[in-house]
């Protein structure tokens, strides 16, 4: 079986990024969005990360981009879902690690909460119900417990999912669902995509009154419990870009896990003219695509300030 995210129907549930466009060379998709000119388009892998085969013809794929007259393409890489480092090296202009990803690898042994994470699960079961749910019995609940978390954060762009996203999940092979309640109010969530034995995590929120309460900790418990023909649960890592052990989503998760992996940053130029002209005016910070990065008269503006 394809794995979720490298189905057609779940890249075209990603429109608020850019147009799906098969890549049979990696059986999957990727989507094209406008560069900031809006003269071209470039590639990026679906959200939260790209699925790519072991014996995947990445060049072929890139080529395929390539001739789709695309500028660049960019991709996350989960290290176990995907070749090995030194083949995404090969193919790409570069494969260098993006985040770390806190997992639970019941290969390693049995596994045991830390005092803090058996204090909190304690506390949490004892003010929350946690079950396991079907996500399309609960659809406006979460829509509204994940506008929630949207509004408070202020996210944009990638994060702000159009609705066919969530109906989508909701019938997706491998997506399972766990959530907490208060009386009957759906207080956190946390939904996982799983295929082969690997679960991934997609998407968790929680209310104020579910943060109060410690929600999280219960429904992150039972999905450890109930995910039991899964060998790797990847709890994914923090909200910024780089790794900040410090962070508390990474304390949270690192509650959960037993080890660390990188995810991959894979990023190609696939039109050179192209690209050097579109990054002409920006700031050579190592970002990816620069012509998405800061212009430079930003960055002036910014130290100025």
């Amino acid at each position: 079986m394809t794995h979720p995210y490298a189905r057609e129907d779940y890249a075209a549930t990603l429109g608020h990024i850019g147009r799906p466009v098969a890549v049979p060379e990696w059986d999957t998709w990727v989507l094209a969005r406008a560069t900031p000119c809006g003269t071209r388009e470039d590639a990026i892998g679906p959200y939260p990360l790209t699925i790519l085969a072991d014996q995947a013809d990445l060049a072929g794929g890139l080529a395929r981009l390539k001739a789709e007259g695309l500028v660049s393409a960019v991709l996350v890489v989960e290290g176990r879902l995907g070749p090995p480092t030194s083949v995404l090296e090969a193919a790409f202009d570069f494969a260098r690690p993006f985040k770390s990803h806190q997992i639970l690898d019941r290969d390693l042994g049995p596994f045991a909460y830390a005092k803090h994470h058996r204090y909190e699960i304690k506390r949490a079961h004892g003010r929350v119900t946690a079950q396991e749910i079907a996500l399309g019995d609960h659809l406006p609940a979460w829509r509204a417990l994940y506008g929630e978390l949207v509004a408070r954060h202020g996210l944009s762009g990638t994060h702000v999912f159009p609705p066919e996203h969530y109906a989508l999940l909701a019938v997706l092979p491998g997506v399972r669902t766990f959530a907490a309640f208060i009386e009957d109010r759906m207080v956190s969530a946390h939904v996982f995509v799983t295929h082969e034995g690997h679960a991934i995590s997609h998407l968790a929120a929680s209310t104020p009154e579910g943060y109060a309460a410690g929600a999280a900790y219960a429904v992150n418990d039972l999905a450890s419990r109930s995910l039991d023909d899964c060998r790797v649960i990847n709890f994914a890592g923090g909200a910024g870009v780089n790794d900040n052990p410090d962070d508390g989503l990474v304390r949270f998760k690192r509650g959960f896990a037993n080890t660390v992996a990188p995810a991959r940053l894979c990023g190609a130029v696939l039109d050179a003219d192209a690209y050097r002209a579109l990054s002409a005016d920006r700031v050579d910070s190592g970002f990816f695509p620069a012509y998405r990065g800061h212009r430079k008269v930003e960055q002036v503006n910014e130290h100025q300030g």
